[in-house]
């Protein structure tokens, strides 16, 4: 027995090894997607078959694309996954990519389809609301659909309508409405009585009246024939209250039941009940109806006959209880009080195969009254189904109840499964004596050119992880008792392989001005031009545009050597057929763009004031006006006569880089209304075209003015040299309580120093000012407070007190420390000034006073006093000898 190695689960996807079975060699994405649709294979379920029928897994289907140079998982996820007949597959499940045998791969895929659909049902949200949806179709829209067969008890009486015809000897038609006292008015003829006559009594009647006009009616046999007919029945009004689409009063016939008025009424609310629908007559309750009887049984058994001015009310639900998973019809239901999960479920048509009952989660929300002392107030209660019915117990349901029933496991405790070369791979059933070469033979023994020096054997740890055991297939098939033919155990996987897929793998790659590199499996007269036309897109005009014909490299492997051979070729040649050559293995071919001495993609760009600045696609002959369009046109501020274009002018100096050109714009031609631009710029590749706004048209600028002015609020300037002034008396002026001093102004934030109480308060033009657009003003009332800090004893907030000078405040608030340096009195209109020595000025209010902290001293170093001493005092002594001598001279 071989080395045991351990491998990580494959996610079973599919197909991709229908490349090799339908050709010999490589192909293209898209020539592998023309096969199959070709071959009528469009879905998951169809490349399933394909690859059974075949006798291939979907590992093998994994590594013969990575040899032929294509990845498994994305060509299934970009040309199969779209088009399965499910939906996607979800997010949560992962694909890893292996090189072993997925033993569990094929059915994985036969449930992916329905575990995604039970996933989409199980999203509570996207839950319908059982029964409503019957109101959708109304059949009772149209008025004619009220009348019916016309019941032979039905009384005649004011408001119907008859029609009275005669044929035979005489001859006479009319039409008309029964009056209010009950009377049939014919012409000619007079009136009669018809009110209380059974409409299978109406012809007596009618023939009784008419046969002393017309003898014709009673002689035996009748010369004259009578027909009595309703053509419209008299209406009877009712009234839908509650929650009702279209509630109010409605007009129906005489032959309407309680269902009848629902549908008139255009049905019920979601927020309305289905299961306790009132009927009233003569301010008495008459009935009670139960649609779940009409929505799941087809009966209706209180669904009366209605007569003039009843009354039918929808109350609310009584609840909702939703229910979801493996159920026939999840939906949210409304149960009764005497019912419970039992009905429930019976209400949903039952429960599906898949459902696991022995556990059914119920997601609640305590009842208010259970809330008292509870931190939390959902829950999850669960219960068991089976429990239920053996002991016939219904299970309450509340308010607000999730109901899910989660699906059976998807595993077999009795199933092995044998793929790759034998006649009938697939799973298989497991007994207590099965053996390697009993599943073998059970799959029909392997086909022709199968491999018999290999046979793996997959199967799961204690941990879940996938290992498999090597042994000798020919051992196994030659002798049943060899330790090689093992028992087999409930998940095994057996893959046999072919003579095809153990050779010497041979490859040859392709490379540079493509979607992507591939690999391809090298064979026998394998040609550069069959590597080229299965790569590269080489038949589309675009691909053929932008890719160097004149130019590619052929690099071929040298045995003994490291540096590939380089064997350049004119594309062209190869394409036309007049130049090929037999790849070797290893050869490696390399296709380049023309970007390479050329650029490819050219762009103008536009800024400025139009729709979308941006960059645009240089087309031929492209002009300024051309590139608007395609920018989206001009802004309403947009200078429309001219716009500068920018153009790159590089010289050897290094000093020039653009110049620009004002071009005008002929509106005429942006228009459509000129065949031609009258400017003849064409536009060149990367030039910058930039639209000017008109002069002057800014953005509207506006302030804002709070706290103590007769009309605060936003204010927008009239000009651009509007001053604060002028915004202050067009907001009606500051108020008396306002303290000019401590009014703000704030830029971008930040408060401006500026004194309001020359401004405003002395009306000083000089301290004027001029806003700009964000300006915030605010005009305080008195503060009262003077704020100290920085180096004192006690930095804290003072009251204020008028004549109070710094130093007062000063002392109040300790004195300075020993650290504490210089003094700096900031104004609340934002002006600090030092405080001088000898000096003490008069503290505003709103104002802040500030000790600063002395600097630290600057470290001496050890040892430089006495050479400093020295060098001072020979100063001195230097300085002393210059004065003796200067007054001995004198």
């Amino acid at each position: 027995m071989k080395k045991v190695k351990t491998i990580p689960l494959v996610t079973y996807i599919l197909l991709l090894s229908l490349i090799v079975c339908f050709n010999g060699y490589s192909q293209s994405e898209q020539q592998v997607k023309q096969e199959l649709e070709k071959r009528g294979i469009n879905t998951q379920s169809e490349v399933l078959a394909e690859l059974r029928k075949r006798g291939m897994s979907e590992d093998d289907a994994r590594r013969q694309a990575r040899l032929y140079g294509l990845d498994y998982d994305e060509y299934i996820k970009k040309y199969i996954s779209t088009k399965n007949e499910g939906p996607s597959t979800p997010e949560s499940i992962q694909k890893i990519e292996t090189d072993t045998v997925d033993y569990n791969a094929e059915k994985a895929d036969n449930n992916k389809q329905k575990t995604t659909e039970i996933k989409i049902e199980k999203t509570t949200d996207s839950l319908p609301y059982f029964g409503y949806n019957i109101f959708n179709n109304n059949p009772f829209a149209n008025e004619q659909a009220l009348v019916g067969n016309i019941d032979p008890g039905y009384l005649i009486g004011p408001g119907d309508e008859l029609r009275v015809y005669l044929w035979g000897e005489a001859e006479f038609q009319f039409e008309g409405k029964v009056d209010m006292n009950g009377n049939l008015f014919i012409p000619n003829v007079g009136q009669v009585f018809v009110a209380g006559t059974s409409y299978e009594g109406l012809n007596v009647r009618m023939k009784e009246f008419l046969s002393k006009f017309y003898s014709g009616l009673k002689k035996n046999p009748p010369q004259i024939f009578l027909d009595v007919s309703l053509t419209k029945l008299r209406p009877i009004r009712i009234v839908v209250m509650g929650e009702s689409k279209n509630p109010g009063s409605h007009l129906i016939n005489s032959f309407a039941t309680t269902l009848n008025s629902l549908y008139v009424s255009g049905g019920i609310q979601t927020s309305g009940s289905l299961r306790d629908i009132k009927v009233f007559r003569n301010n008495r309750f008459i009935s009670n109806v139960d649609l779940y009887d009409y929505l799941i049984k087809g009966a209706l058994r209180e669904d009366l006959r209605l007569m003039n001015n009843d009354v039918i009310f929808i109350p609310t639900r009584m609840n909702a209880i939703s229910l979801q998973g493996e159920v026939n019809k999840p939906a949210i239901y409304e149960l009764k009080d005497n019912e419970g999960l039992l009905d429930l479920i019976g209400f949903a048509g039952g429960l599906k195969p898949t459902a696991y009952t022995k556990t059914v989660t119920v997601k609640r929300i305590r009842s208010i009254n259970n809330r008292a002392n509870s931190t939390f107030d959902r829950e999850i209660v669960s219960v068991s189904y089976d429990s239920l019915l053996n002991y016939g117990i219904n299970f309450k349901l509340q308010d607000g109840d999730e109901v899910t029933f989660g699906e059976v496991l998807d595993k077999y405790n009795n199933m092995v499964t044998v793929n790759g070369s034998v006649f009938r791979p697939g799973d298989y059933e497991l007994n207590s004596n099965l053996k390697i070469r009993d599943l073998i033979n059970s799959a029909g023994g392997v086909r022709p050119n199968t491999y018999l020096e290999k046979i793996d054997l997959f199967r799961k740890d204690r941990n879940g992880d996938l290992k498999f055991l090597s042994f000798s297939l020919s051992e196994i098939i030659a002798d049943a008792n060899s330790n090689q033919n093992i028992l087999l155990q409930a998940d095994d996987s057996l893959k046999v392989y072919n003579t095809e897929e153990l050779k010497s793998l041979e490859t040859v790659s392709i490379e540079g001005f493509l979607s992507e590199p591939k690999t391809i499996l090298w064979r026998e007269d394998f040609s550069l031009y069959d590597l080229i036309f299965m790569s590269a897109n080489v038949e589309d005009l675009e691909y053929r545009n932008r890719i160097l014909t004149s130019r590619a490299d052929l690099l071929r492997y040298q045995a003994g050597k490291t540096e590939y051979q380089v064997i350049p070729f004119n594309l062209d040649e190869v394409l036309d057929k007049k130049f090929n050559a037999v790849l070797k293995p290893k050869d490696r071919v390399i296709l380049y763009s023309k970007d390479i001495t050329e650029t490819l993609e050219k762009y103008v760009f536009v800024k400025g004031a139009v729709k979308n600045e941006g960059r645009y696609l240089l087309t031929d002959n492209m002009t300024v006006e051309d590139v608007i369009i395609q920018s989206g046109g001009f802004l309403k501020k947009s200078y429309r006569e001219s716009v500068t274009v920018s153009r790159e002018n590089f010289d050897f100096t290094g000093n020039e880089i653009a110049f620009n050109t004002n071009v005008n714009v002929d509106l005429n031609y942006l228009l459509g209304e000129a065949e031609a631009s009258s400017s003849n710029y064409i536009l060149q590749d990367n030039d910058q075209v930039s639209v000017s706004y008109i002069p002057g048209s800014s953005e509207q600028r506006a302030i804002q003015l709070t706290g103590e002015i007769k009309f605060p609020g936003t204010y927008f300037l009239e000009s651009k040299s509007e001053k604060l002034t002028e915004v202050v008396s067009r907001a009606g002026g500051v108020s008396p309580n306002v303290y000019l001093p401590g009014a703000r102004l704030y830029r971008n934030g930040e408060q401006l120093a500026f004194d309001f109480q020359k401004s405003l308060g002395e009306q000083n033009k000089r301290f004027d000012i001029i806003l700009q657009d964000t300006d915030s003003i605010y005009f305080p009332e008195s503060i009262y407070t003077v704020k100290v800090e920085g180096e004192v004893a006690n930095p804290s907030l003072q009251k204020y007190l008028s004549n109070n000078s710094v130093r007062s405040y000063l002392k109040n608030a300790g004195g300075k420390t020993k650290n504490g340096d210089k003094i700096y009195l900031t104004n609340p209109n934002g002006f600090t000034r030092k405080v001088r020595f000898l000096s003490n000025p008069e503290v505003l209010d709103g104002s802040i006073i500030t000790v600063s902290a002395k600097p630290p001293k600057a470290p001496r170093e050890n040892g430089k006093f006495l050479e400093n001493f020295g060098t001072i005092a020979a100063i001195v002594s230097s300085t002393l000898t210059t004065i003796v001598l200067v007054q001995s001279i004198k």
